[in-house]
């Protein structure tokens, strides 16, 4: 998810949408008679804490602005995902959108993206683990402009001090999250996100996984165990219960503070926790039975949007085509320490920063959100992430919140 805080949201059910022409604001092309030209798209983003005129982000707009000689109007709105189904049924579309990865394909199941084929956008250099996320029916639509993952962080100075190393079980991360608990000093053993949404889902999922549950079945007794463990550890004191509310920011913030000795959080933490001056380490979030559990794969694509006028989808995609060139997701990948979707740069990265090195590893591996749903993923997310938070809120078991889950997500 996002960088998981961009709170990209999506509707649950969308219909099938027939494009039949494309209102966007900006230049349009040139008469059938002359070489067509587009100068200015419109483009629609969530990223609200880039939206400062000097941000890496804002950069990359330039970047390629320079490079195409096109003027993006930008709008800015946390939840494009449902403001872009409510433009659809008007026809008033942007241009591009940038989309959390798990919501490409259920857009491109509406009718409103353009597939690559037919945009000219370029992803044949890329990982294909992080390329699958804007995969449908066996087309790609989008580019992702970098990636993210899943990982436990954890405080070294109280880890030496209770002489624990970094756990590789469940019981040794309920042994040690037990022992790193200080109620007198406001101090719980881990923290996590469970709130009631897909950001509560994208931190559940290694849990999820590592219990050997699949997201077509989730009721069965694996995804029970998976939650019922994330209940104990809040029964029993180890982790706050505020976790229900809490984003995966405000996460780090309760690390930062000394207020929990491991978070479950992600590679973009990286850079407000060194600030911060705490002593940390990165370790793989463990399966149950040992080994590193599956994370799931976290980022943006950038997506060109339906239009009845030809010029301005291939100005789109040449616009995007920029946007992902490895020279220019540089000063991005470096300021939101994301990992760039090209193996040979995320090698770079990694050899530039030491931080990195276990993060270009994980997002190696990380599953895509969508290979077992597709389309479907956003809506079963959502679902899930009520259940995961009413059931470590107590106000349901976690078998019968799975169960409704479930049932609702038919």
């Amino acid at each position: 998810m996002k960088q998981r805080l961009l709170a990209i949201a999506a509707a649950i059910s969308l219909p099938v949408i027939l494009i039949s022409a494309g209102c966007t604001s900006g230049g349009g092309a040139s008469p059938s008679n002359s070489a067509p030209t587009v100068t200015k798209l419109a483009l629609w983003d969530g990223y609200s804490q880039y939206n400062t005129g000097s941000s890496p982000y804002e950069g990359l707009i330039s970047t390629c602005e320079k490079a195409t000689g096109i003027t993006i109007e930008r709008t800015v709105d946390q939840k494009t995902g449902d403001r872009l189904t409510q433009a659809a049924s008007t026809g008033a579309l942007p241009d591009l959108v940038v989309l959390d990865n798990p919501n490409v394909a259920q857009f491109a199941q509406t009718g409103v993206l353009v597939d690559n084929e037919t945009s000219g956008i370029d992803t044949s250099k890329m990982l294909p683990n992080i390329v699958a996320s804007g995969k449908y029916k066996g087309k790609t639509y989008g580019a992702p402009f970098g990636s993210n993952t899943l990982a436990l962080f954890y405080n070294k100075d109280m880890f030496t001090a209770a002489g624990l190393t970094p756990p590789t079980t469940w019981d040794e991360l309920k042994t040690a999250a037990q022992k790193l608990t200080n109620k007198s000093k406001g101090q719980y053993g881990i923290a996590f996100s469970a709130r009631p949404d897909a950001e509560g889902t994208f931190q559940f999922l290694p849990f999820f996984w590592g219990a050997g549950a699949a997201l077509t079945k989730l009721d069965s007794p694996e995804a029970t165990e998976a939650l019922q463990f994330w209940v104990d550890l809040v029964k029993g004191g180890y982790a706050s219960s505020e976790n229900v509310t809490l984003n995966q920011q405000e996460v780090r913030d309760q690390f930062t503070a000394g207020h929990t000795a491991m978070m479950v959080n992600g590679t973009w933490q990286l850079n407000e926790l060194d600030k911060s001056g705490v002593k940390y380490a990165v370790v793989p979030i463990p399966a149950k039975a040992g080994g590193p559990a599956a994370s799931p794969l976290g980022g943006e694509f950038i997506n060109v949007v339906q239009n009845k006028d030809s010029a301005r989808v291939k100005a789109a995609a040449a616009f995007a085509n920029c946007f992902v060139q490895p020279a220019n997701l540089t000063g991005w990948l470096t300021g939101q320490t994301y990992i760039s979707p090209y193996a040979d740069q995320a090698a770079q990265q990694a050899s530039a920063d030491a931080r990195l090195v276990p993060w270009v590893k994980a997002v190696g591996a990380a599953r895509s959100r969508t290979e077992d749903l597709g389309s479907a993923y956003a809506g079963v997310a959502t679902k899930l992430g009520e259940a995961i938070s009413s059931a470590v809120a107590g106000q349901s078991k976690p078998a019968d919140a799975l169960k409704t889950a479930a049932a609702a997500s038919k």
